[in-house]
């Protein structure tokens, strides 16, 4: 069952207070999706045909609107072939780029529908206390000899690119808040795709695939300069990393795997020729 949002709450609802510490949230510039409860885990592969097996009552105009209902949302791994399920929320607020708000309501089979009230709506998150301890899961120098490996294995041309990621671990004396960490990220990577899901938390600027109706879009980024709040210092560097001939070569890299991946499900494709800056808190990207 979905409703406008006005005809269930009072006033503006951040999505990421719908989300809390324990629901699920996908969200860039206040557009998106906040999850609330479990109906149903499902496999990636079978998220379509249960979403379309859901009867659903639209009221207030929400049978016409698009994306509007129940919603699979989930993480899916890297590695090809590995398993992957999706979350069905019981509770669903969704906001869109027009500025209108619905909340869904998902039921099992069987179960009255009923009205399940206003939207739970995480309070402030109270000020922070404890302490951290920041340690690499890996040694530093194992680290620092596997990017010595890859960048061997790119000049003998086995490899074109690697991406080296390096685990920290962080120990603290006080449970994490999941919604505080949720509000810090939005004060400070608000244009950035913002997710919460079963404990993954993180920000990114980065859109590996959008499909809206017929349009595909994407937004790959590669080659990154830091970001020091000096707008000037900023610029600059700005300028280099465009002008960076390695930088543009991986770069390239990126976007041509996207292209080729693309093409087969496309009548058209077409790219931007040149790549743009993106910038975020922390650091800068090549961005098509």
């Amino acid at each position: 069952m979905t409703r406008p949002l006005p005809e269930v709450n009072d006033g503006v609802v951040d999505l990421n207070d719908v989300a809390g510490a324990d629901g699920s949230l996908f969200v860039r510039d206040g557009i998106g999706v906040a999850g609330q409860g479990e109906a149903a885990r499902v496999p990636a592969d079978d998220a379509v045909e249960l979403l379309a097996s859901i009867e659903h009552d639209g009221a207030g105009g929400a049978d016409g609107a698009p994306g509007v209902g129940p919603v699979a949302i989930g993480c899916l791994p890297f590695r090809p072939g590995a398993d992957a399920m999706l979350l069905v929320p019981q509770r669903v607020v969704r906001k869109d780029a027009r500025g209108d708000a619905w909340v869904t309501d998902v039921f099992a089979a069987g179960e009255p529908v009923t009205d399940r009230g206003p939207v739970a709506v995480a309070g402030a998150p109270g000020p922070e206390h404890g302490t951290y301890r920041i340690t690499p899961a890996v040694d530093v120098q194992h680290y620092l000899d596997a990017v010595d490996a890859a960048r061997a294995a790119v000049r003998r041309g086995d490899i074109v690119k690697a991406v080296i990621a390096r685990p920290i671990v962080v120990d603290v004396d006080t449970e994490i808040d999941v919604h505080a960490v949720l509000r810090r990220l939005k004060a400070s990577f608000g244009s950035s795709y913002r997710f919460s899901i079963d404990g993954l938390i993180g920000a990114s600027p980065e859109l590996l695939v959008e499909v809206d109706g017929d349009a595909v879009r994407s937004h790959p980024l590669a080659g990154t300069a830091p970001v020091t709040g000096d707008v000037a210092n900023d610029d600059a560097v700005a300028a280099a990393l465009i002008d960076s001939t390695k930088d543009q070569v991986e770069h390239r890299v990126v976007i041509d795997v996207v292209h080729d991946t693309l093409l087969p499900w496309c009548s058209y494709l077409d790219w931007e020729p040149e790549p743009s800056v993106i910038r975020v808190a922390n650091v800068q990207h090549l961005g098509t």
